[in-house]
This record gives structure tokens, C-alpha cells and sequence, in this order.
């Protein structure tokens, strides 16, 4: 992957290069950056590049490109395993991930996280998953590829559309609301509702009841750690196979006829406004489960 991104604006007034990049949506952190590089951000004449400080001034229709360098490249271990990408550009990818990787490199999962079998496609790279899934839970989520297009995503409101079969007979309205809080629990990855907790509200609709076990979908107004799996097992329909929220964890027989043992949850639907260019994303993926 290349470690250098070249973007260009034009002034839309007056001022310092600083305000313009600003008014882009440049975050401070990245101008502080541009600050220390000297050609790093330039003006562009006839069809030249003539690099200048993001102090100076620049003129209404003025042109200005700037250079975004990972200069913080690290190794990271190669794991040669497939990487179903359903959409890549010079700023992102959408990853379609399966069950079983995890997302976030950790020593009990050393060299087999995501990361690693994106630097077998990518070489080594600056990692930046913007939308988090728990190892077990497959489906779609987004890697930003330069600082800019993840500082934007991770301010921007991503729509976030999840299924899952939950344990149980569902009674009561076919949709809702859960506004619960959620908090840690001590000593533990575990998490629990909790008045002192952080806010989380999680929407519900049920598709349909099975033998057993009904399907479900979710969308996220909040994004906490465990935030669906910890809701629906608050309401008593904890996630199918769920061996951390469900005490009746047990393997099922699924409505297309395959065992599943991990926790039955899936995103499946992602969508978002591209941080750069501004054209609305949308992207959808079927769970393995139905």
C-alpha cells in the first residue's frame, strides 16, 4: 500500500492555508503535522507545486494540494490467510470479515489478528479499523488507509445494521428501543447494564420466530464494546451461541441447515458518506447463518 496520499482543495476565501484545510475538515493533528514538513503543503501554479508553510496566506480559487506521510510505519507479521475486500479506494477498504479473526491485535492472538493478513496484501501499513466487530461476529466493517479519511470517518455518523439469532420465544412489540447503559465489569472483558455506565441505545426489530430461537435486527445509535450481545441478553434473549452472555450456550442447528457454534451475529449492512470525495457508501453482506 502506498504510505503517501496527495489531496487537493480549493480555497473557497481569503486566508491562511491553516483555515482552508480546516474548513476541509483537516483535524489540528494532521495541520500540526503538515506544520513540521516542509512541502507538505504547496500551491499550485500552472500546473507546478510550490511548497509553502500552512501559515501563508491563500486567495478565494486558489489551489492547494498537501501530502499525508505515514512516517510511523512499523513491521507487522504477514498471515497469509484470504481477505474478503467488496470494496477498495486510494482512502479505504470495506471488509467483509469472517468469523473467528479478530479485528485487534492482541498476544493471546499474536500474528493472527486482521492486521496481519491485511500487511500479507498490503505490506506493512499503519492500521486503522475505524468500525470494530468482536472476533466472533462476521460481517462488514471499514479500515481507513491515511489519517485524514480516519479522523473524518471516526467523527462522521456511520449507519450500522446487524442480524442475529437470539435464544428464545420473543413476546411483546416486534420492535423498539433498548437505552440501557452499559459498564465493565471488573476483572474481566465482560460488560453489564449498569445506571452508572456509559449511555448506549441499540434498535430492535424481529424478522422471524424458529423452534427455539427467532432472528433479529439491529442498529446501533451508540457504539460500546459488546453493545448488542449485553442489550439482548438484558431483555432475555441472549445472542444464540454466545458463550460469554448466553448460560445456555450450545450449538443449533441453523433455518439453512448448518451447525453453528459461535455467537450468532452478523453486519450486515454498512453505510457512510466517503471522507473525501463526498459520495454516499453503501454496502451490504448475508451471514452465513440464514
Amino acid at each position: 500500500m502506498n504510505n503517501v496520499r496527495r489531496l487537493e482543495y480549493i480555497s473557497k476565501f481569503d486566508g491562511a492555508a491553516d483555515d482552508v484545510l480546516s474548513s476541509e475538515g483537516v483535524s489540528s493533528s494532521i495541520r500540526t503535522g503538515l506544520r513540521k514538513r516542509f512541502g507538505a503543503v504547496c500551491k499550485i501554479y500552472d500546473g507546478k507545486e510550490i511548497p509553502i508553510k500552512v501559515i501563508d496566506r491563500v486567495s478565494r480559487g486558489e489551489r492547494i494540494c498537501i501530502y499525508l506521510t505515514d512516517e510511523n510505519v512499523k513491521y507487522v507479521p504477514k498471515w497469509d490467510v484470504p481477505v474478503n475486500i467488496i470494496y477498495e479506494d486510494e482512502d479505504l477498504a470495506v471488509i467483509d470479515k469472517a468469523a473467528g479473526i479478530a479485528v485487534i491485535p492482541r498476544k493471546s492472538h499474536y500474528g493472527r489478528s486482521l492486521a496481519n493478513a491485511l500487511a500479507s496484501l498490503w505490506g506493512d501499513f499503519v492500521y486503522r479499523p475505524v468500525n470494530r466487530l468482536d472476533r466472533d461476529t462476521s460481517g462488514l466493517m471499514i479500515v481507513a488507509k491515511n489519517q485524514l479519511a480516519h479522523s473524518l470517518l471516526s467523527a462522521s455518523h456511520i449507519e450500522r445494521e446487524y442480524i442475529a439469532l437470539c435464544e428464545g420465544t420473543f413476546s411483546g412489540d416486534k420492535t423498539g428501543v433498548i437505552d440501557k447503559p452499559i459498564q465493565r465489569m471488573e476483572n474481566g472483558m465482560k460488560r453489564r447494564v449498569a445506571q452508572d455506565g456509559d449511555r448506549a441505545v441499540t434498535r430492535y426489530r424481529v424478522s422471524k420466530q424458529y423452534d427455539g430461537y427467532f432472528s433479529c435486527e439491529f442498529s446501533l445509535e451508540t457504539g460500546r464494546t459488546h453493545q448488542i450481545r449485553v442489550h439482548i441478553s438484558y431483555l432475555g434473549y441472549p445472542l444464540c451461541c454466545d458463550r460469554l452472555y448466553n448460560p445456555n450456550c450450545r450449538p443449533i442447528i441453523c433455518p439453512n441447515g448448518i451447525t453453528l457454534e459461535r455467537q450468532a451475529l452478523h453486519s450486515q449492512r454498512i453505510s457512510f458518506i466517503h471522507p473525501i470525495d463526498g459520495r454516499r457508501m453503501e454496502f451490504s453482506s448475508r451471514p452465513e447463518f440464514l
